[in-house]
């Protein structure tokens, strides 16, 4: 029989039949509409961030602002508002709007007064960096060629003309002390005086200052600009570099002879070691039950489970055997002779001495260049007051050095071309610098560092331990009470407070493991006193793992034999946990750790924050998510490819490589990234275990052991907060709090974005084999 055809007046998307009656139901356009509002409010929010965030380096005019009290000053306009005036200020904008007095674009449309804000910088000055001016106070304003905006290493942002160029000559204090006369330098001619000062030891001695006005150079200063730049990367690279690297050496020296000075005075209070002739049956004994596992192991059948439980009983019982044989030989405690000390300490004081003749000679050079570069000085002079931009505060008489100016642009005199290169150099600046002046200014580039680097490694923690919860929980664990209650633990636990997890990462990994990995125990149980001494611990350990094991509760149930009974189950849970509890008392009180880092006390290494924590920390708290989406896509993966596995002979675990994993790795990846995604946001737990506002070294370099996992970091969310809240100069920090919210976002959608495409792969080779 041919079936009816049924007509309908619907429409198909994507292979969906949509009715008209659906599409005019009401929920239908609510839906509709919450989904649009939500997609509208993430485009806003994004696309605020990215207009200020990218408009911040572009360079903005100089405007020379003159007020009608006669005063000038230079000035970068940022924003304009309406604002309500008070008492006199009301009254006067009120008679010179009745006089027609008041200039153009003094009051909006709704007759209220405008202000506008202007960024003044020279903050060294006692000049407050942002100063609001209402625009019926301003006579005039220019963009005068020659304003320059000067970014500097310190004190941040000056504006003001180049007026010359100053070099400082040292002559000594036997020198001549001359008035004013014309001089010939080598970058032009100029005006030289000398008067007597102090040089950079404080001695008194006689400085020579040859001025040379900038019409009158005959070198342009961008080239003594660069030359300055130059000079001031030597002088880092011998700092940072060769200086460093001497005084890291020095410092292992010393931590090395203490270690052997604190491993002496150990061995010399510790018990005597154990004789040979207890040592050697013991090395029988373990040879004896591992050979006799291996025999009983080989001639068992394979339904005789007695043979293989006294086998494993055999290895169990080895195990303290083979740790005593390891930790008490006869040489264990052998005492360090005052002789191999006192070669320690001069091959020590002999290498110490070869590094501190490298040490004078590399800060000899360091010297000559630091002096060679405060020769050069800039004189930049702001128009209010007359001064010219000092080289600190505390010498307010003395110019600027060249060197402390990291970029000098002229704004005005600058076409859409050239605007363009000094934006695109302030990103490069951006990316690949280290911060200055607080944070305020600078790069970011070990704050991107930082938190790349504790997002993969928070990565690689949590993926596997929540993929191998999830399948324990999914494929091996009996479903029952047990099982949802942790489960309803682990949904909990993914709606804690993150700072909760902070206090504990710095209670337990700071404070407990820490400490713990720095100097061993804090009251080591004695190897040969006390009641419950170490091997008596031991012992009682492996006769519960062999109860255990001869019991059949430490061992799978045979195949066909069904599960344990309840009974059972829980013998076996008991069993485990007083084991793990013997474990964990043995490892916390054990005499044979005394820290890995002990001659470094009291100075914490991994006792304090660090990266490791940090990433500890965070894969805890995003455990939770990898392992609720991991269960969901080994649950998606069909049950007759399971079936079909176990009925061509394949075990579970094969069938788990195999079959399971590889359907539910695209889920899997949805659970790293939405991980990566939220540990790559979070603030309020790494700044109790890791963070830190501004740090010399990365956790990466070229030091052994190459990774440092025990330092501090910066990271891009703890950045924006310092910047906007705890930044000297909040205003000026703002543009920047824009650049690194759009710098975290760009670096988060990256990450994602190569997960995402990972998992495309994987899920399109899957559907390919199907």
């Amino acid at each position: 029989m041919t079936p009816p055809v049924v007509r309908t007046t619907g429409t198909v998307v994507r292979g969906r039949a949509t009715s008209r009656a659906a599409r005019g139901d009401p929920a239908v356009w609510l839906m509709s509409l919450s989904l649009i509002v939500c997609v509208a409010m993430i485009v806003v929010l994004v696309g605020v961030i990215a207009v200020q965030g990218f408009r911040t380096f572009w360079p903005a005019p100089i405007d020379l602002v003159t007020t009608t009290a006669g005063e000038s000053f230079l000035g970068v306009p940022i924003e304009q508002e309406s604002y309500t005036p008070l008492g006199t200020e009301r009254r006067q904008i009120e008679a010179a709007r009745e006089a027609g007095t008041l200039p153009p674009g003094s009051l909006d449309a709704a007759g209220n007064p405008v202000r506008r804000h202007y960024r003044v910088g020279n903050r060294d000055i006692g000049q407050d960096p942002f100063r609001w001016v209402p625009v019926h106070t301003i006579a005039s304003v220019e963009r005068p060629e020659g304003a320059l905006f000067v970014e500097r290493e310190e004190w941040g942002l000056w504006l003001g003309t180049l007026e010359a160029v100053v070099l400082v000559d040292d002559l000594g204090p036997d020198a001549e002390v001359l008035g004013e006369r014309a001089v010939q330098t080598p970058i032009g001619p100029g005006v030289a005086t000398r008067e007597r000062g102090r040089d950079a030891a404080g001695l008194p001695t006689v400085l020579e200052r040859s001025r040379v006005p900038i019409g009158s150079l005959t070198t342009p200063f961008a080239d003594l600009l660069h030359q300055a730049h130059d000079r001031h990367h030597a002088i880092d690279a011998i700092v940072k570099g060769r200086l460093g690297s001497i005084n890291a050496e020095l410092d292992r020296l010393r931590l090395d002879l203490r270690a052997l000075e604190l491993e002496a005075a150990r061995r010399a209070v510790a018990p005597a070691s154990t004789p040979l002739l207890m040592w050697l049956p013991a090395i029988l004994l373990l040879g004896g039950l591992v050979g006799a596992g291996v025999v009983i192991r080989r001639r068992a059948a394979p339904e005789a489970l007695g043979r293989k439980r006294i086998a494993l009983c055999c290895w169990v019982a080895a195990a303290p055997v083979l740790l005593f044989v390891l930790l008490e030989h006869p040489w264990a405690r052998k005492p360090i002779t005052p002789e191999r000390l006192t070669e320690a300490r001069a091959a020590a004081e002999e290498r110490r001495a070869e590094l501190t003749h490298q040490y004078q000679q590399a800060d000899a050079e360091r010297l000559e260049l630091q002096n060679e570069d405060s020769r050069w000085r800039a004189v930049i002079t702001e128009p209010r007051t007359g001064r010219f931009a000092p080289r600190s505060l505390t010498e307010p008489g003395e110019p600027l050095p060249i060197s402390s100016i990291v970029r000098i642009v002229a704004p005005n005199d600058l076409s859409p071309g050239g605007k363009a290169g000094v934006y695109l150099d302030r990103w490069i600046e951006y990316v690949s610098a280290e911060p200055r002046a607080e944070n305020t200014e600078g790069g970011v580039y070990p704050v991107i560092f930082g938190t790349v680097f504790l997002t993969l490694l928070l990565t690689a923690i949590v993926v596997p331990l929540g993929v191998i919860a999830a399948i324990y929980i999914r494929e091996y664990a009996r479903q029952g009470i047990v099982i949802s209650i942790i489960r309803i633990a682990i949904n909990n636990l993914a709606g804690v407070p993150s700072i909760v997890y902070g206090v504990f990462g710095l209670g337990f990994f700071c404070y407990t493991v820490g400490r713990y990995v720095d100097v061993g125990p804090a009251s080591p149980i004695a190897s040969a006193e006390g009641v419950l001494s170490f091997w008596p611990l031991a012992i009682i350990a492996t006769l519960v793992g062999v109860s255990g094991i001869a019991l059949g509760l430490l061992v799978p149930p045979p195949p066909g034999t069904g599960r344990r009974s309840r009974l059972g189950s829980l013998g076996a849970v008991a069993l485990w946990l007083v084991i793990a509890t013997l474990l964990v008392v043995l490892v916390a009180k054990t005499p044979y750790f005394h820290g890995l880092f002990a001659h470094k006390a009291p100075s914490p290494t991994f006792g304090s924050r660090g990266m490791l924590w940090a990433a500890l920390t965070l894969a805890l708290l995003t455990l939770p998510v990898v392992i609720v989406a991991t269960e969901e896509a080994i649950a998606a993966v069909p049950r007759s490819m399971r079936e079909g596995s176990y009925g061509c002979g394949a075990t579970t675990w094969q069938t788990i490589r195999r079959i399971v994993l590889p359907g539910a790795m695209p889920g899997i990846l949805t659970g790293a990234i939405l991980a990566m995604a939220r540990g790559a946001g979070e603030v309020a737990p790494l700044m109790l275990v890791g963070i830190a506002k501004q740090v010399s070294a990365l956790p990466v370099d070229d030091q052994f052991p190459f990774v440092h996992a025990d330092r501090a970091f910066m990271h891009l969310g703890f950045h924006i907060y310092d910047l906007g809240l705890q930044s000297p100069d909040s205003q000026a920090a703002r543009p920047l709090v824009w650049t690194t919210t759009l710098l975290l976002l760009l670096l988060v959608l990256a990450m994602n974005l190569v997960a995402i495409l990972i998992r495309a792969r994987l899920r399109s080779r899957s559907v390919a084999s199907a």
